[in-house]
């Protein structure tokens, strides 16, 4: 009984309190409305205290961290507004815990924004959806910031070679993109219009690299270009890879998914060097055929045991994969022609030894059902190579030594095209 009057230690008071914090906080945040818990943070001066009435993961708890700890007053009096306000449109944003990086940039470009949030409501009731709303209406005063701007606020990407929000900012104001400062690279006009035309999902270097690719003419490179390391950030020798780039360009019938393998085999020559030569820095494709080049880098991979991974090189003649699921094309009579699909790396070594071109390249992209290549005869006599993509369209048609289709030859691929139920790319 005598325990009873016993003064607690100092450890078992500060566990008493921190166990009535916990109750209070259990009983008195959960049941808060946001605006109430955003009133609460923002009248807080501590994370300590925060954590007296919210849970630490709770959003709002993680909104003081972001948006209101460690700043000064004049941004905290800044975050402090952009919070309420966002409160008071009763937005799913402040509660959808991945957006809230974009709530924290917000608030901390809200001074700039182009109108006053009390004039907006969410029209919708997706998170995701209402961010891409409120970021336009707050800091696109004219609707042309481009989608992958925007879209870097919802995939946690704000922070890339450039800040993505203060971009925003300085694109919604009416500014232009190349006059931004801090840009990694300079930008030309012609660039800059590309760059805005490029797909809502790439980052800022995927965007640039559209472009680049673009402005250069060689956008069926871009997918092997994205895939590399060029599409995940910017290298030191940047302009350099855009000569490698209008090689492949220049190099009709070669497999645009060769161009790394290349790209490291010229890295290789200029930083190290192969062969036992020493490293060469000034290397350049310029006077070389690709035929030369690809056996080159070939043979280097396949030193270095990286043919598998890059090409599928020592692969036997025999070699074969199914083809794509397109029929080939007979025309009898005087004419002879025939279409068909070739499936083996021997029939594309000889193809390409016939037609004098790098068809035998793409023995990868075969392999891996990325497109097919088909063979035009005319009388038994090779006459065009094609390349259809897995989404059936012809994006290249070629004859020997790269040569151009003759008019009564793109009649025959336009019959064949008719009935095998295949389209042209632009560029055919």
């Amino acid at each position: 009984m005598a325990n009873r009057t016993k003064h607690l230690t100092a450890k078992a008071l500060a566990t008493q309190q921190a166990v009535a914090a916990l109750q209070n906080r259990c009983l008195v945040g959960r049941k808060w409305s946001v605006a109430r818990q955003i009133e609460f943070i923002c009248s807080c001066s501590s994370v300590a205290k925060v954590h007296t009435c919210l849970e630490p993961g709770s959003p709002v708890a993680q909104l003081y961290f972001l948006c209101l700890h460690g700043r000064n007053k004049a941004k905290r009096q800044v975050a402090k507004t952009a919070l309420r306000d966002l409160a008071a449109t009763r937005t799913e944003v402040l509660t959808c815990l991945p957006l809230l990086p974009a709530v924290a940039a917000i608030c901390q470009h809200y001074a700039a924004r182009r109108r006053e949030l009390s004039a907006w409501k969410p029209q919708r009731r997706n998170a995701y959806r209402q961010l891409y709303d409120l970021v336009h209406y707050l800091f696109d005063e004219y609707g042309d910031v481009p989608g992958w701007v925007i879209e870097a606020w919802a995939t946690g990407q704000l922070t890339q070679q450039v800040g993505m929000a203060r971009l925003t900012v300085h694109l919604g104001s009416g500014q232009a993109l190349r006059a931004f400062r801090g840009l990694p690279v300079a930008l030309t006009r012609r660039l800059e219009h590309e760059m805005r035309q490029a797909p809502y999902e790439y980052t800022f270097v995927q965007a640039l690299r559209y472009a680049q690719l673009a402005n250069a003419r060689a956008l069926p490179l871009l997918d092997p270009v994205l895939k590399s390391r060029l599409g995940q950030e910017l290298v030191p020798d940047d302009a350099s890879w855009l000569t490698v780039a209008a090689f492949f360009r220049d190099a009709p019938m070669t497999d645009p998914w060769q161009f790394e393998p290349v790209c490291e085999w010229i890295e290789q020559c200029r930083t190290v060097g192969v062969d036992g030569e020493l490293p060469q820095p000034g290397f350049s494709l310029k006077g070389r055929q690709m035929a030369s080049v690809l056996r080159q880098a070939t043979s280097w991979h396949q030193r270095t045991h990286r043919a598998r991974t890059y090409w599928g090189c020592n692969l036997a003649l025999s070699s074969a994969w199914v083809g794509l699921p397109i029929t080939g094309f007979e025309l009898g009579g005087a004419e002879g022609v025939r279409i068909r699909q070739l499936l083996n790396y021997a029939q594309l070594l000889e193809e390409g030894s016939a037609q004098k071109h790098c068809v035998s390249s793409y023995v990868y992209s075969c392999l891996k059902g990325r497109c097919g290549i088909f063979s035009l005869s005319v009388h038994g006599a090779r006459t065009l190579t094609v390349e259809v993509l897995a989404n059936r369209q012809i994006v290249q048609i070629r004859g020997r030594e790269n040569r151009r289709a003759t008019e009564r030859e793109q009649d025959w691929l336009h019959q064949w095209a008719t009935a095998a139920g295949l389209s042209f790319s632009a560029n055919t």
